[in-house]
């Protein structure tokens, strides 16, 4: 009881600072700043609506229109479902003749996930490892470079707080337990196509209670394959969604054949393509303009994470490790060909046993005052750039 009260104290103290800070840094850059394409910075005197909707960018306009209109384009059907389903019911309890509703309707649901994933970040680091261990990572994931995704309507908040729900509901491994983490690998399977990683730690885990443990005489067959059976629903996920596209529009494999179209421009690669490309377009001529800027943003913000986990795997334990590595290779193989790694950085957001890395090395004083001296202007100018309209991940 007392373990509980402390992670809701953690994370409500993190999370009111992380927003007071989002909203104070957005409402200066918005009243200094113009948006891209503009001379002027919005005054918000005559209307409010462009400071209300400085957050509405890139994805979160996809998930909008998804959540309005259903996949009607279809290049949002790389997309899944369940985030603007969410969004759309949303939108509806706000009143969905009120313009916007489903906007911030987004904005709302990501941050209530957001405060949960902060209260059960915290129950699990602070049991696996230690709770200080649990504050330094509170802190850094709230205030990493891209944790403004984490406040916009994007499904890095619900893909997260599945992701460490199910990793705690396999922990306790109650009977029930196995179904309820089946069940979270299934929305977040409809959440992401990365969701399918989950199988990963829930086999590691299933292995290591089951048949490689002492106590493994313990279990009776019935009891094994009561864990073993949920297992099924993860990939029932993305089944799910494939025979709502082949009912929609004909081809239950639409989210595939629109990702590689000239609108997203990804194809299925060796994870180690797109870092080399990033790294030939940084160093491929003397000229420093945005493009090269961009990407070499993107490369140094998947190698630190990339070469955090190499190098400290053996501090977390096996089921984390492969489930940062798998994560991380799926990611990867998926290059853009005109900016290989773009949204590289906030995916990384999603592999919580990388912070749990550097909050276990962040016991170290200097080590924490580096971290801490890194992120948070990163996290200032990337909340800039975001409500300025530009592109950021």
């Amino acid at each position: 009881m007392q373990g509980s009260r402390v992670a809701w104290k953690e994370a409500a103290w993190i999370f009111g600072l992380s927003r007071l800070i989002i909203l104070l840094v957005s409402s200066i850059g918005i009243v200094l700043l113009p948006q891209a394409g503009q001379t002027l910075a919005n005054t918000c005197r005559a209307s409010f609506d462009p400071c209300f909707t400085a957050w509405y960018r890139w994805d979160a306009i996809a998930y909008v229109n998804i959540a309005h209109h259903g996949y009607t384009y279809l290049p949002d059907t790389a997309f899944f479902p369940f985030w603007p389903l969410l969004e759309h019911f949303g939108g509806i309890l706000l009143g969905s003749s009120f313009p916007n509703s489903y906007y911030f309707a987004g904005l709302i649901i990501a941050n209530i996930c957001f405060y949960f994933v902060l209260v059960l970040l915290y129950h699990l680091l602070a049991v696996d490892f230690e709770p200080d261990t649990a504050r330094r990572a509170l802190f850094y994931i709230a205030f990493s470079p891209y944790a403004i995704f984490f406040f916009l309507g994007y499904t890095e908040s619900l893909f997260l707080l599945l992701s460490i729900g199910f990793f705690l509901l396999l922990r306790r491994g109650k009977p029930l337990d196995w179904w309820l983490a089946g069940s979270l690998g299934f929305l977040a399977m409809l959440t992401r196509s990365s969701g399918m990683i989950l199988a990963i730690p829930y086999l590691v885990v299933y292995l290591q209670r089951f048949w490689v443990t002492p106590e493994r005489a313990r279990h009776n067959w019935g009891e094994k394959l009561n864990a073993l059976a949920p297992l099924i629903l993860i990939p029932a996920g993305v089944l799910v969604y494939m025979i709502y596209l082949g009912y929609a529009t004909g081809n239950p494999f639409m989210f595939i054949s629109q990702e590689g179209t000239f609108h997203w421009h990804r194809h299925l690669n060796f994870p180690w393509v797109g870092i080399i490309a990033a790294f030939s377009t940084v160093f491929s001529s003397t000229n420093f303009d945005n493009v090269k800027i961009q990407n070499l943003l993107d490369l140094s913000f998947t190698l630190i994470p990339l070469i955090t986990l190499v190098l400290g795997w053996k501090y977390i334990p096996l089921h984390y490790a492969l489930f940062a590595l798998a994560l991380v290779l799926f990611t990867l193989s998926f290059p853009q060909s005109t900016e290989p790694l773009a949204s590289q950085p906030r995916y990384m957001m999603a592999i919580f046993p990388i912070i749990a890395i550097l909050a276990i090395w962040g016991k170290r004083p200097r080590f924490n005052l580096a971290i801490i001296a890194l992120i948070l202007p990163l996290f200032a100018v990337n909340i800039i750039l975001i409500i300025s309209h530009r592109w950021v991940a």
